[in-house]
């Protein structure tokens, strides 16, 4: 009894065209010819796709199968390589649906950062844009300190968002001085935020750059205004350790262009 190429293909629950494909790549042998010429597929490899197909559906790769399909010591470690892959898969899984959950749960626009979703509807659009920018740039102590300050209601904070750009200068000021004494705040209940790129992972330069593009991409001249203006104000102010204004000191110079750059 055998098969024509098509015949095969519907036994097994494949296609011709991966049939040939599995002839290219080696691991099923060509069938003989009939006297009409057209192949003709025996049970050897009805089985051997059937063997294929097993593989493939555990999740080894094709260009894994020849090298695994007859030694037994190859399959364990082809089966243990598989099984830690599998365990990573189902964990990243798990995590991405518990998060479509939440932005279900607080009906969370969909580009939330990881971590921020049950405190979305507090934030502006820009607000959330930086902090998925902060996510994949500092580390997740950090990123958690930097919720928190999102979490807690500013009273100004609607209005700084809504500031245009050709805001005057009585507005600007204003509102740098009601923001003042909760950055002061800030500032003296996490120090670090003086020097950010302490905390951060990678190279600290390209994320530095990264952040002020994006504050330039997500503020408008008038917010960035008013924030530098309330920063000037407190910084004499703070009561931090002298280190902690070294480390200031030293992330502005850091920071500050290269010559001839």
């Amino acid at each position: 009894m055998g098969w024509s190429t098509s015949e095969l293909a519907r036994l097994t629950g494949t296609t011709v065209n991966t049939i040939r494909h599995y002839h290219k790549l080696g691991l099923l042998t060509e069938p003989e010819r009939m006297s009409n010429g057209y192949k003709q597929y025996g049970a050897s490899h009805l089985l051997r796709l059937h063997q294929i197909r097993r593989m493939r559906e555990l999740g080894i790769p094709l260009s894994d199968i020849a090298s695994v399909q007859d030694d037994q010591e190859q399959q364990q470690l082809a089966l243990k390589q598989l099984d830690g892959d599998l365990r990573d898969r189902i964990e990243a899984l798990q995590k991405a649906r518990a998060e479509v959950s939440q932005l279900l749960e607080f009906s969370a626009p969909i580009d939330t950062a990881s971590g921020f979703i049950d405190i979305a509807a507090r934030m502006s659009s820009a607000d959330r844009g930086l902090m998925n920018i902060y996510s994949s740039l500092y580390e997740e102590s950090a990123v958690a300190e930097m919720k928190s300050l999102m979490s807690e209601p500013a009273p100004h904070d609607r209005e700084i968002d809504e500031l245009t750009d050709d805001a005057d200068e009585p507005t600007r000021a204003r509102l740098a001085e009601k923001i003042a004494p909760s950055m002061k705040r800030h500032l003296e209940d996490k120090p670090w935020l003086l020097a950010p790129t302490q905390r951060m992972i990678g190279d600290v330069r390209m994320g530095q750059a990264a952040i002020i593009g994006t504050i330039g991409e997500l503020y408008n001249s008038a917010q960035i205004d008013v924030i530098q203006r309330a920063f000037i104000a407190v910084f004499p102010t703070l009561d931090i350790s002298e280190a902690d204004r070294e480390r200031f000191i030293a992330f502005t110079r850091q920071m500050a262009p290269e010559e001839g750059s």
